[in-house]
């Protein structure tokens, strides 16, 4: 019995795969159990006893038989078990890897996007920067801009554009009086803006007086072609040489007429021309070409009509002059101006 016992426990072990190969084959190779298998050697008739029985081989048709499948474990599918877990690990490693470099990569691609950043928004890519030129009251002044094109400012005027302009745009937002001199671009066309109208050219010379305190917006061409349109609106005229588009803010007519281009643009010559102008526009002109603040008493004689140029005379030559053929007194303190104007 203890014999059985012992074949039954170390075959089982055996055949379950518990031992390893070099295990097994020292069992075997034990008297013991080699004492039991040459017993069972013995009772196979098919053998001739006079041979040594090759124990190993015995063992290996004994495990077949009794139990292929656990033996066929115990063997073969060990080895692949351990190539199965070498392939694990190198997964498990080569994705370790992978997510070390996707890392490395995400930090390096917020580094560089804090790097864009911190570049674009200390260059003017992102950055629109805004230049303004202003002409003060009672001076003049001239600017080239980046396209070519030639600028007068009047006095009390402001010019505004952005930092892309004659790269990406040729927009400017005018308030006040300025000629220009635009050169040709076919792919970027010259844009003013004023409060009330969109003046649109390509390459020409005209003269747009916008002052926000006067009650007509006017745009005198001297030379090529204009188009003014109504910024909120559908009306809009082209100009040419010698034509004038007169927009009124109060009922947004736009009108166009044939005038002498020289009386709308020869201020920038030094030059100031009343052609029929009533007294009130007198005053307002007056008060940007000298620089000076003008109070008018007695109003009801500002439809009479004045033309006067005035070249290199002072306010106080000017006044004496409008005084000759029209009822009035004046004070002038510094920038201060009185006129006492009544109707005759």
């Amino acid at each position: 019995m203890k014999e059985v016992t012992v074949i039954k426990r170390f075959l089982i072990n055996i055949i379950l795969g518990d031992y390893t190969p070099k295990e097994t084959r020292d069992i075997v190779k034990g008297d013991e159990i080699g004492s039991l298998l040459n017993r069972q050697w013995n009772a196979t008739p098919s053998l001739e006893s006079t041979h040594k029985p090759d124990y190993r081989k015995l063992f290996e048709k004994i495990r077949e038989k009794t139990h292929p499948e656990k033996a066929e474990k115990s063997i073969h599918t060990q080895f692949f078990i351990k190539e199965i877990e070498n392939l694990r690990e190198n997964h498990r490693l080569l994705k370790n890897r992978y997510r070390l470099w996707l890392s490395i990569a995400a930090s390096l691609i917020f580094i560089l996007c804090i790097a864009s950043v911190v570049f674009l928004s200390t260059t003017r890519i992102l950055k629109k920067t805004i230049t303004e030129s202003i002409a003060p009251s009672g001076q003049k002044s001239q600017l080239l801009l980046a396209d070519g094109t030639k600028v007068y400012l009047n006095s009390g005027t402001i010019l505004r554009y952005d930092s892309r302009f004659g790269k990406q745009n040729r927009e400017i937002e005018l308030a006040g009086e300025a000629y220009f001199e635009v050169m040709a671009d076919k792919k970027l066309p010259f844009l003013i803006y004023t409060s009330d109208i969109e003046i649109k050219v390509m390459g020409t010379k005209f003269n747009v007086m916008a002052y926000p305190n006067e009650p007509h917006i006017e745009t005198t061409v001297t030379e090529g072609t204009v188009n003014v349109k109504e910024i909120n609106g559908e009306k809009s005229v082209i100009l040419t040489a010698n034509q004038k588009a007169s927009y009124t803010r109060s009922n947004r007519q736009l009108v166009r007429d044939v005038v002498n281009p020289v009386t709308f643009t020869s201020w920038k010559e030094n030059i100031l021309y009343f052609d029929n102008e009533n007294f009130e526009n007198v005053i307002n002109k007056l008060e940007r070409w000298y620089g000076v603040s003008i109070h008018l008493e007695g109003k009801d004689s500002v439809d009479d009509r004045f033309t006067i140029t005035i070249k290199n005379e002072s306010l106080k030559e000017v006044l004496d002059l409008i005084s000759l053929t029209t009822p009035l007194r004046y004070k002038i303190e510094e920038n201060d101006v009185t006129i006492s104007y009544k109707k005759k």
